[in-house]
């Protein structure tokens, strides 16, 4: 829950704060049309991490190296 919180703030600030204003200082591009295409990266990554990264952590957590696992060599 906490991987899926963070991701959807982090793009949410990614894609629909600084990419648009950056398109529009660096190439005077129109608004509109920016924040409708950070929207739609947005809604697409969250969707797309949400579930790819759901599951790399949950498969993770399954077979996630032991702190035990490692032996010190002589």
């Amino acid at each position: 829950m906490l991987f899926n919180a963070a991701q959807v703030v982090v793009n949410a600030i990614a894609w629909i704060g600084l990419a648009p204003l950056l398109d529009i200082l660096i190439y005077a591009e129109p608004v509109d049309k920016l924040f409708l295409q950070g929207a739609g990266a947005f809604l697409g990554n969250i969707l797309i991490i949400g579930i790819l990264g759901t599951l790399l952590c949950v498969g993770y957590s399954k077979i996630g190296a032991k702190s035990s696992s490692l032996s010190k060599e002589d």
